[in-house]
C-alpha cells in the first residue's frame, strides 16, 4: 500500500465517528425480497366427515351433497377438489364408500366436468375397493388427475398403489400423518426406485385415533408450540429428500386454520375442508358450517400474506403435470 493510500484510510476511531455522522439508518441498502410464492394451491376436501351422526363412525351426505359444496368451492377458486366416500353413508343409509369407485366418482365427476370443464384438478381416493384392482380403477380409468396414499399404509398395497398411479399418469400425493411416515417414503419408495416422478407431499397431522398403531397414526397437536414444531420438522425432513418438493398442508383437527396460516406464511399449498375439521378456532367449540366458508376465510388469510390463489392450470405447472 502506498503512502496515498494509506492517507485516506481513516483511523478506527475517525472511521467510527464518519460513520456515526452519516448514519442513515439503512442507508442504500433494500432488503432483499423473501422466497414466498405468490401464487398459492388451494384444495378443498369437501367430505362432511364432521357431519350429522358422525360420531356413530360414518358421517351422512349424498352424491347431491359433494356435487353442490364442490361446485361452490370450484366457483369462489380453489385448484383442485378432493373427493373421498370413505365412512360416509347417504340419506338411505347406503354407504357410498362400498359402491364400485369408478361409478361412484362419476356421478360427482361427470355434472363437474360438464360445468367447469378442468378448472379444476381431480383429487380423489383410491383406497376403497375389495380387490386392488378396484382400488386403482378411478387412476386406470383417467379419472384421478391426482390421488393420496400414505407412506404408513402396509407395505404391500402402497408400493403398486404408487407404481399404478405413475404408470397411468396420475400424481401421487404422499400423506404424511407423521415424520416416521417421511422415513418410510425414503425406504419404501425413493430407494427402491418406485418413485420416478414428481409428487405432492401432504401433511396430514393433527387428528387424534382412539388406538395407538392404526394405518393413519398421527402426531399429537395439543396447542400452537406443537403444531409448529412438528410442521417444521416435517418439512425440514422433506426438503433434505426433496429440495424441490411441491408440500400441502391440511387444515386438520383443533389446529385447523392455525396450520393454515402458518403454512401460507412458509410459501406452502393448503387443503381446507370439513372432510378434516369443523373448527373454526383451536380455542373454542364454534364451528365452520359449510366448505366455501373455509374457503374464504383461508382466501383471506392468504390476501393479507400476499398471496392469491392458483388456477388449475398454475397448479398443475408448479407440480409438473400437463395443463388441461
Amino acid at each position: 500500500m502506498n503512502a496515498t493510500a494509506q492517507q485516506e484510510v481513516p483511523s478506527l476511531w475517525e472511521a467510527a465517528r464518519q460513520e456515526s455522522e452519516g448514519y442513515g439508518f439503512l442507508g442504500n441498502y433494500e432488503q432483499p425480497k423473501w422466497d414466498i410464492p405468490e401464487a398459492i394451491g388451494i384444495s378443498c376436501a369437501v367430505s362432511n366427515r364432521f357431519g350429522e351422526d358422525a360420531d356413530q363412525g360414518a358421517s351422512v351426505s349424498s352424491i347431491e351433497q359433494y356435487i353442490d359444496e364442490a361446485s361452490a368451492v370450484i366457483e369462489e377458486g380453489v385448484c383442485s377438489v378432493h373427493i373421498d366416500f370413505t365412512w360416509v353413508t347417504d340419506k338411505d343409509g347406503r354407504r357410498l364408500d362400498q359402491i364400485p369407485p369408478v361409478e361412484a366418482y362419476q356421478m360427482v365427476l361427470e355434472p363437474l366436468r360438464k360445468r367447469y370443464g378442468y378448472d379444476f384438478i381431480a383429487d380423489l381416493n383410491v383406497l376403497n375397493g375389495k380387490t386392488f384392482e378396484e382400488c386403482m380403477s378411478p387412476a386406470v380409468a383417467g379419472l384421478a388427475e391426482i390421488a393420496p396414499c400414505a407412506p404408513g399404509h402396509p407395505e404391500a398395497f402402497v408400493g403398486p398403489a404408487v407404481r399404478t398411479l405413475f404408470a397411468n399418469g396420475v400424481l401421487p400425493a404422499l400423506a404424511i400423518h407423521n415424520s416416521g411416515e417421511i422415513e418410510l417414503t425414503k425406504r419404501r419408495l425413493i430407494d427402491t426406485g418406485i418413485m420416478t416422478g414428481p409428487v405432492l407431499w401432504g401433511l396430514l397431522f393433527g387428528l387424534p385415533f382412539d388406538i395407538g398403531r392404526t394405518l393413519l397414526s398421527g402426531n399429537c397437536v395439543m396447542d400452537t408450540d406443537d403444531m409448529i414444531r412438528q410442521m417444521m420438522l416435517m418439512i425440514h425432513q422433506i426438503r433434505k429428500l426433496n429440495p424441490e418438493a411441491q408440500i400441502l398442508v391440511c387444515a386438520a383437527g383443533r389446529a385447523t386454520m392455525y396450520m393454515t396460516t402458518l403454512a401460507t406464511m412458509l410459501g406452502l399449498h393448503i387443503r381446507i375442508g370439513t372432510e378434516d375439521t369443523q373448527w373454526k378456532y383451536p380455542n373454542s367449540n364454534e364451528q365452520f358450517t359449510s366448505n366455501i366458508e373455509m374457503l374464504k376465510t383461508a382466501k383471506e388469510i392468504a390476501a393479507l400474506h400476499g398471496r392469491r390463489p392458483a388456477t388449475a392450470n398454475e397448479m398443475r405447472q408448479m407440480l409438473g403435470m400437463q395443463p388441461r
